[in-house]
């Protein structure tokens, strides 16, 4: 069976943020089953970096939309939960492949959208959307499975 876009894209953050050089600890949580249902994980990879802890999810689409609700309640809740912690957050990195562009959202934001009536933001829509954002910076390339670049917390520090 061929690797999902998903799963490619996990990957690519793994390979980004795997930097043990770079002061960063990188951990990948194990998938309690062998799907997206019934899984109980908030996220995808745990990723300390003093001071800072972070608790990541990625998602990727292949269409110009991302759905809140592509995030399970499982990982919203915790999500939010985790990111109520000093130091802690709560981001999702949002690859639009067929855009080639990816996107680093703090699940505070995406709750303060969903209680504001949003469900989804468009890539095509960029210049409208009221959620705060930064743009992974990613090393020039013709694949839609994008090489990551930057400092994360130096990143998040852009956010728009």
């Amino acid at each position: 069976m061929a690797e999902s876009y998903g799963k490619k894209a996990e990957h690519k953050v793994r390979l980004w943020l795997d930097r043990p050089d770079l002061g960063y600890s990188f951990d990948r949580i194990p998938d309690q089953t062998s799907g997206f249902y019934g899984s109980t994980n908030i996220c995808d990879f745990t990723c300390f970096k003093s001071p800072y802890m972070f608790y990541i999810e990625s998602k990727e689409t292949e269409h110009d939309r991302f759905d809140f609700f592509m995030l399970s309640d499982c990982q919203y809740a915790g999500l939010l939960k985790k990111s109520k912690i000093q130091n802690c957050f709560g981001i999702v990195i949002v690859l639009f492949a067929s855009h080639k562009r990816a996107f680093i959202l703090n699940i505070q934001d995406i709750d303060a959208s969903v209680k504001a009536g949003k469900k989804s933001i468009n890539i095509t829509k960029i210049d409208k959307w009221k959620i705060p954002y930064v743009e992974v910076p990613t090393v020039p390339s013709r694949k839609i499975m994008l090489d990551y670049t930057g400092d994360l917390l130096e990143l998040l520090k852009l956010t728009k």
